[in-house]
């Protein structure tokens, strides 16, 4: 099978890439920088002449709070790019990710029949690029990812910016007091490569046309991804934050689990130790970068 993978120099794109070739695929990479097969702008890069069995739709404008201040790239990156995409590549099928952002309020795990009331400008074009894939009448299959973490996420997000915090304490060179902001969120929080997984499930065996979350539907608070990382600290710390307002985003993924036999296998304690190892990496290389010695601290009772 071969397979287009754009976005493949992202996050996501990235550990989606790999597990692909492990499984056997021939993979293209689309990426906005280098390297990859393709580099540009999915919005003006050259695409007539490409063709796959899969198409992987992952690129695009990937920050909530950053679209409040540029809706415009937000729309330009995810739908229209999108809408591009589906018009001018040759594929069997194609499989987007969407957001769980496109979601309004919840006081529980929803399905995806609930309303979509999008609050940022990402969410709204995300909820955008989805219906455009379905109106251009291709094979598609739309995910619906929840929260998902992991080696080599942006410190944007919050299990990474976390985990962070925890390895510059280890090194000496950060504060031993984790400053947070609201810890009362819950999120439903799962492993990259578990998402990696579900997008080649969704190739495999999704129904056309299906909108699937993928989530675990059990959420975590921020509170306690912070205690996590906090106990597989090398130096005692403490936690700084607020309690705010009870806010959820929780998904129930009975209808992809159904339909591809997809459940997460990696348990969320590993996953954050597996973060805070590539954390630790990344200190230990800034650090000899600086030549500066990394000296671990005692094990916190």
């Amino acid at each position: 099978m071969k397979a287009i993978v754009t976005g493949a120099g992202g996050f996501v794109g990235g550990h989606l890439a790999t597990a692909l070739r492990e499984a056997g695929w021939r993979v293209t990479t689309l990426a906005r920088r280098a390297p990859a097969d393709v580099v540009g702008d999915l919005c003006t890069m050259p695409l007539r002449g490409l063709s796959a069995d899969v198409v992987f739709h992952l690129a695009g404008f990937s920050s909530p709070s950053a679209s409040l201040g540029a809706p415009a790239e937000a729309y330009a990156s995810n739908a229209a790019a999108t809408a591009r995409l589906l018009r001018e590549l040759r594929a069997g099928r194609f499989v987007t990710a969407g957001s769980c952002q496109v979601y309004g309020p919840m006081t529980r795990p929803v399905d995806e029949s609930a309303p979509c009331l999008p609050r940022t400008p990402y969410a709204a074009s995300k909820l955008c690029a989805e219906a455009l894939a379905f109106a251009s009448g291709r094979d598609v299959v739309a995910l619906r990812p929840f929260n998902h973490t992991g080696p080599g996420q942006s410190d944007s997000f919050v299990c990474p910016r976390i985990a962070r915090q925890v390895a510059r304490a280890e090194a000496g060179c950060g504060s031993r007091v984790l400053r947070l902001g609201d810890l009362s969120p819950r999120r439903d929080f799962f492993d990259v490569r578990d998402m990696a997984r579900a997008y080649i499930l969704a190739a495999e065996r999704g129904r056309a046309g299906a909108v699937y979350n993928v989530s675990t539907g059990r959420p975590v608070s921020i509170a306690r991804i912070a205690r996590i990382l906090m106990g597989a600290a090398s130096v005692p710390l403490r936690l700084r934050g607020c309690r705010g307002r009870p806010d959820l985003l929780s998904g129930d993924s009975s209808a992809f689990r159904r339909d591809t036999g997809w459940s997460p296998r990696i348990p969320l304690e590993r996953t954050l130790r597996d973060l805070l190892a590539h954390e630790r990496d990344m200190q230990g290389f800034r650090n000899q970068g600086s030549g500066a010695s990394v000296t671990p601290g005692p094990v916190a009772s």
